[in-house]
């Protein structure tokens, strides 16, 4: 008989909780079990294996940060997706190294990418530019959160002590260090992502001279 606590939700709640108490490693089949007070055998009939677990972790985490899916501009698509990434990495730290784990599967994941591309497209941006601007957005963003996750997924990871530094030889480390801690670095990469994907399309826009003698 099957536990009334065994659930897919309910597996996947557990991996998410033990991810941002003790970290991804920490999310084994057996230990999720031990959680829910069942065998580990009985969590077959939902997760066959860890990878399974991490792949259901990456929808529930991504249906909970509420990432743009209606029709926008694609500005607003760019902003929403990083803010959406960001709120979810502040409240789940630990959790959302699975996004490490490999890319997202099925057409709750999809939702979101269709929302960006029509943005894109609609916006007159060609195919391979619209591939391109969506991914480097994931990428940067992805990566940025989980930067900022760090300290909360290891707490024993130091960073170089810049007092320890001579600023003799390194004068623009001590003078940029200064300013670090109060400058929002995320909101800098967004608008420049932003900036950077309208300058490619302003370029794209021009046509190219012909060379005098080419035909």
């Amino acid at each position: 008989m099957i536990s009334p606590r065994l659930s897919l939700e309910n597996i996947v709640a557990v991996a998410i909780e033990m991810a941002d108490e003790e970290g991804l490693a920490s999310v084994t089949l057996r230990g999720i079990a031990e959680r829910l007070a069942v065998h580990v055998t009985s969590l077959y009939n939902y997760v066959p294996t860890k990878d399974a677990v991490l792949d259901e972790m990456i929808l529930a985490l991504l249906a909970e940060a509420k990432l743009p899916t209606a029709r926008m501009g694609w500005q607003d698509w760019v902003r929403q997706f990083a803010a959406g990434m960001r709120d979810l990495g502040r409240r789940h730290p630990g959790a959302f190294e699975a996004f490490h784990h490999g890319p997202a599967k099925g057409e709750r994941a999809a939702e979101p990418f269709e929302s960006g591309f029509a943005a894109f497209r609609s916006a007159g941006f060609d195919a391979a530019s619209t591939y391109s601007a969506v991914k480097a957005t994931v990428v940067a963003v992805l990566g940025h959160v989980l930067e900022d996750t760090v300290p909360a997924r290891n707490r024993a990871a130091a960073r170089t002590n810049v007092g320890e530094l001579p600023i003799e030889r390194f004068p623009q480390v001590h003078a940029i260090n200064r300013v670090a801690g109060k400058t929002d670095t995320f909101g800098y990469l967004v608008e420049a992502l932003i900036a950077g994907f309208a300058a490619q399309k302003r370029t794209k826009a021009v046509p190219t001279k012909r060379r005098a003698g080419v035909a």
